[in-house]
């Protein structure tokens, strides 16, 4: 498994944290998105127009079924029909929309988050830029109304905070948010694990090395903890307990692919 550049992290529905293990470099926590683009964005993705043109790709059976659906999606039954059916012809942007059309209707917890975790995983896939900030937003306001509902809905809370980070409308107030969460539970992962992430990215290695050896802790048999944690110790100097920590990494993992090319990583420093 490998990283592709600036990815961002996924929020799913569970809130799994856990992708994977990136070995070729590390995965940042957000792309550059800013504050400005994303607003500019918002004004000119037309998420309708969007739709339009993939129905008019679609067979004849199915254009006919997402259009009677559309034509009748004033309606709960409707929406949550059309978030479903454009799930099952693999449109995650437009399965997102509905699921977000059905939120603002149903106005609860659940179908908020649901909404939320949509859009974000477009954003977290998406190679067009002006859906990707379109659908951070849309995450954004989706995990907004989640804590409007419920204050002490964590997991929200992180999504939102990691949303606000993506869409770099105020780095600083999207960290806060994450501490406040650790102020009420002091060994969560999801947050644990963004501020480490945020860690690496803005190079303040002490910080990074004291949330993942928490996280590795928390979760001892979590390979990918303990790959960033060889990372920091890597950047920062520390080469044996790099490696250390590295070969532990190894040993939690069954991909042979992902195996060697630790193993290559080890030898490099070895090499130092």
């Amino acid at each position: 498994m490998k990283v592709y550049g600036k990815q961002i992290l996924l929020v799913t529905i569970s809130l799994a944290l856990v992708l994977g293990l990136f070995l070729m470099g590390y995965k940042t926590p957000y792309k550059n998105v800013t504050a400005k683009n994303s607003q500019t964005t918002k004004n000119t993705f037309d998420a309708l127009a969007y739709i339009d043109a993939q129905t008019k790709n679609l067979s004849v059976t199915d254009k006919a079924e997402i259009e009677k659906l559309t034509a009748e999606s004033e309606n709960k039954e409707s929406l949550l029909l059309l978030a479903n059916r454009w799930d099952s012809l693999k449109n995650s942007y437009a399965a997102a929309y509905y699921t977000y059309k059905l939120a603002q209707l149903e106005n609860n917890e659940i179908t908020w988050f649901a909404a939320g975790s949509k859009f974000y995983n477009v954003a977290n896939f998406a190679t067009d830029s002006l859906m990707m900030a379109n659908a951070i937003n849309q995450a954004k306001e989706a995990y907004g109304k989640v804590v409007e509902l419920n204050p002490k809905n964590l997991q929200a809370k992180n999504a939102l905070a990691v949303c606000i980070i993506q869409a770099d409308d105020d780095i600083m107030k999207g960290v806060g948010m994450l501490k406040d969460v650790l102020a009420v539970d002091s060994n969560n992962v999801q947050a644990i694990f963004t501020l480490g992430m945020l860690s690496i990215q803005s190079n303040q290695f002490d910080k990074a090395q004291e949330r993942f050896e928490k996280l590795i802790k928390i979760e001892p048999f979590n390979a990918e903890y303990y790959f960033y944690l060889a990372e920091v110790y890597a950047k920062s100097g520390d080469t044996q307990k790099a490696i250390k920590t590295y070969e532990t990494c190894k040993t939690l993992i069954n991909d042979k692919e992902a195996k060697k090319e630790i193993e290559s990583i080890i030898n490099k420093l070895n090499k130092l």
